[in-house]
């Protein structure tokens, strides 16, 4: 799965699903906004990550498209995800 943030992105269509809902700690010096409520998160620290997944039936093409959403903390991952 590539690294990839979302910043700005509206939430998702009905066509993506959540694949995975992991908290998260990471190596990198990065800094990313809460897709929620737009804290910024550092990454060496404790916080939420959901991986959402859609089909493409493109032929030739990967079967899926995968993007990644940040999250300050699970209440935020909470929220998200129920409205997503």
């Amino acid at each position: 799965m590539s690294r990839t943030s979302n910043l700005g992105r509206s939430r998702p269509g009905p066509e993506w699903r959540v694949a995975q809902r992991v908290a998260r700690t990471d190596w990198a010096d990065d800094v990313e906004r809460c897709a929620a409520c737009r804290t910024p998160v550092d990454m060496r620290e404790d916080h939420y990550q959901v991986v959402l997944d859609r089909d493409i039936d493109t032929p030739g093409k990967l079967s899926f498209e995968r993007q990644r959403r940040v999250f300050c903390d699970e209440t935020c991952a909470d929220e998200w995800t129920a409205t997503a």
